[in-house]
């Protein structure tokens, strides 16, 4: 077998307007860092628009509760679901909350034991990060 022949095509960047073919990644080295840029640019907005954790209200009290909460429920319910054991690292809120202030923050209910992982992809996907649409709230 001839060398380079399993390698994939290239492919034009992703980049409005620009025709650099690409092999990795969807842009050309010069759109990759502008978009590397943009992406910094907007953790950094979002970031100081949410404020805080203790003003999102994951202050102490949150912190001996969810360890009380992980005392009680040590295992993270979506590796359960798939047949694996693993730790629960935090507790997680199953419909999201606006903060401290509403009413399902403390509901015991609305609350579940997650491994990081899990923890993240939900909130990715609630959240609209990793380019995922945020979801609204309807209650």
């Amino acid at each position: 077998m001839k060398e380079g022949r399993n390698k994939a095509p290239r492919k034009p960047c992703r980049h409005p307007g620009c025709r650099e073919l690409v092999s990795n990644g969807p842009y050309c080295e010069k759109h990759e860092k502008k978009k590397q840029e943009e992406v910094k640019v907007e953790r950094i907005k979002y970031d100081k628009e949410r404020g805080t954790s203790a003003s999102r209200g994951y202050n102490y009290r949150w912190s001996q509760y969810s360890k009380r909460y992980r005392k009680e429920k040590p295992l993270c319910v979506m590796c359960e679901k798939e047949g694996v054991l693993k730790i629960a690292e935090c507790v997680d809120h199953i419909v999201p909350v606006d903060g401290p202030d509403d009413i399902l923050f403390w509901e015991p209910s609305n609350h579940q034991g997650l491994c990081q992982k899990h923890h993240s992809e939900k909130t990715a996907k609630e959240d609209g990060s990793f380019g995922n649409i945020k979801k609204e709230r309807f209650l």
